[in-house]
């Protein structure tokens, strides 16, 4: 790219430590694929940003409270991408009852246990429950999907031994599959105390209530859930308030954080280009697109949201309506289909150039994984020249 400087503007709950982090790692990659051009910090955060103690969060909850709400996330995440994960592995859960057989002309009793729970239609007592959560038109597509695959009545088979544990889990997956459906129809799922209701409701209806049931599901779930969702929870306390507080505060008072990047261009050396990412991209394409803009060579932004809020009438600039301004710059937008907070621009902003990367991370991790792909820079270098 041609000699000039590199501005680059942060995101939403960035923070010097981080910020100095990402910058010097950006900085590497850049050069890696030939940028030479300066770079320049932006790191609005700290100045302009919002301050978060912690004051207002609840009490932490207790030791149990905190295991069981987290085997309790894990297990419905799950189960939402996938019903019958448990399921598929109770069908490995007790190999040996594979072999056990009724008496001379008698089903073995997982079978007949099996036999009468596919044979289940609502009662008055479920009927009611889907009907408070506006869910009744969705049981049947739920537990047909349920039924025609071959995993539930091979869990029976395989936990012989355990039906009790069985039952539960095949309660769970219906409930999950339900979840599934109504979200499928533009209706919400049943929420967590529902979802239990649910559930108990029809381990009732089947018989198969029991104090004690099986151990595999509970020791399965607790040695994958805990370690992670605890990792998730800490990462989310700290991070999650100065993202939304960031967000808030730039749409009451985003001239400050305006005027601080307009400041920062203007001292660059020219010919600048800007490097902005999520929010950071929003308030730099509301300052270029806005009444006397500093002169900019070319935008780039990364996993922004500023289409989408143009699109909604929620960019300051802009009411949706109205063109950007003949003088704003070449504009490169970067998205990653992975990237949920990412947006294209060219279908409301012909001027943009989208370009889609593709780091290979699961949200929200892709969401920061630009400025570290060479692909990204390589790009970069390019549209800049």
């Amino acid at each position: 790219m041609s000699e000039g400087s590199i501005l680059f503007v942060h995101g939403t709950g960035v923070r010097l430590p981080s910020y100095q982090s990402g910058y010097a790692h950006a900085v590497q990659c850049a050069k890696a694929e030939g940028i030479r051009a300066p770079f320049i910090e932006c790191a609005w955060g700290d100045p302009l940003g919002v301050a978060f103690e912690g004051r207002s969060l609840p009490d932490p909850p207790t030791p149990a409270q905190l295991a069981e709400e987290e085997e309790d996330f894990a297990r419905w995440q799950w189960l939402f991408d996938d019903p019958l994960l448990e399921l598929d592995k109770l069908t490995i859960a007790d190999s040996a009852a594979v072999a056990e057989e009724g008496a001379f002309g008698q089903k073995p009793k997982w079978e007949e246990t099996w036999d009468a729970i596919a044979a289940y239609t609502p009662t008055d007592d479920l009927t009611l429950l889907l009907k408070r959560g506006g869910l009744e038109a969705y049981w049947d597509e739920a537990w047909q999907l349920v039924l025609a695959s071959p995993i539930p009545r091979l869990a029976f088979e395989r936990s012989a031994h355990e039906l009790v544990e069985a039952s539960h889990a095949l309660a769970r997956a219906a409930v999950a599959q339900l979840h599934v459906a109504a979200l499928g129809h533009g209706a919400p799922g049943p929420g967590r105390a529902l979802r239990t209701s649910l559930a108990q409701r029809l381990i009732h209806d089947w018989k198969q209530e029991a104090y004690a049931p099986g151990a595999f599901l509970i020791e399965w779930l607790k040695r994958r859930a805990t370690r992670v969702l605890r990792e998730h929870r800490n990462r989310f306390s700290q991070t999650a308030a100065l993202p939304i507080g960031d967000i808030l505060l730039y749409q009451s008072r985003g001239d400050t954080v305006r005027d601080y990047i307009r400041r920062k261009i203007e001292a660059a050396a020219a010919p600048v280009t800007v490097v902005a990412h999520s929010l950071g991209g929003i308030a730099c394409v509301d300052l270029l697109a806005g009444p006397n803009p500093p002169t900019v060579h070319a935008l780039v932004t990364a996993g922004s949201q500023a289409p989408l809020l143009y699109e909604i009438g929620a960019l300051s600039s802009l009411d949706g309506k109205t063109s950007l301004p003949d003088g704003f710059p070449r504009w490169l937008n970067l998205y990653d289909r992975n990237d949920f907070l990412s947006y294209v621009a060219h279908r409301l902003f012909p001027k943009a150039k989208d370009l889609e990367v593709t780091s290979g991370e699961a949200f929200p991790d892709s969401h920061s994984a630009y400025f570290g792909n060479p692909a990204v820079w390589r790009a970069i270098r390019d549209f800049s020249q």
